[in-house]
């Protein structure tokens, strides 16, 4: 009886990420992507962002069904569309960078701006990636899923605070962001009687960069570095 307590109360608070995301994307990008032809814009997306918008969103539409088709048991389906969420990933890490970077190259945002998306991506892809070696010990593949959802959002999340006038809270920012990560630990810490450290480490990868990534990215190693991701991701298709 107590497993099975245990085992529901993750499946949802699972679900409710689920949700969570769903509603935090939408509300996040509705005034660039979703509702765009709503709101005030006198150019249309280039087509890069068009792209970019539609595998992030795929992507987010993703968790949320593998979410629930894991709340309703459906353990089989969830496995036979892992496939599908890898080739899903694979095709964000050129639509995911693609975009940062090219604002370097068009001189519309600083090396270190973009410098920290692309570290905040790259965690996300590992994340992912360690998820998936994982992805037969559950205990371990949701938690490094989340953990990748936790590095993709802080886009959305930023874009958020706008409404509440709060874009120069890191409090709010990153608060928002790391939120499912300190929630679900503290429900591990009431269910196993002690600290899950897996929990965490978003929790520590999101203020690592947001504290650390401009040392590098200000250097002259972090400018050669953008310089080659230019001439990989963008000058190609330039």
């Amino acid at each position: 009886m107590g497993y099975r307590l245990k085992l529901m109360s993750e499946k949802n608070f699972f679900a409710a990420t689920a949700i969570w995301y769903l509603l935090t994307v939408f509300w996040g990008f509705a005034p660039s992507f979703y509702l765009l032809s709503f709101f005030d814009s006198s150019e249309d997306l280039p087509m890069h962002l068009v792209i970019h918008g539609i595998i992030f969103s795929i992507w987010t539409l993703f968790y949320v069904l593998q979410v629930f088709l894991i709340r309703s048991k459906n353990y089989n389906l969830h496995r036979s569309l892992g496939i599908f969420g890898l080739l899903v990933m694979i095709l964000m890490i050129p639509t995911g960078i693609f975009p940062s970077i090219y604002k370097v190259y068009a001189g519309t945002t600083s090396v270190d701006a973009a410098g920290h998306n692309v570290f905040r991506l790259t965690s996300a892809y590992i994340f992912f990636a360690f998820a998936f070696v994982y992805r037969k010990k559950p205990f371990y593949h949701k938690r490094l899923i989340l953990a990748c959802m936790i590095m993709l959002i802080g886009a959305a999340v930023f874009r958020i605070s706008f409404d509440f006038g709060l874009q120069e809270s890191q409090l709010f920012n990153k608060g928002i962001q790391v939120l499912p990560a300190l929630v679900l630990f503290t429900l591990d810490f009431f269910r196993f009687k002690k600290a899950i450290l897996l929990d965490l480490i978003p929790v520590i990868t999101v203020f690592a960069i947001f504290f650390f990534a401009d040392f590098f990215w200000l250097s002259r190693a972090g400018e050669l570095f953008m310089n080659f991701l230019i001439s990989v991701f963008v000058l190609p298709f330039a």
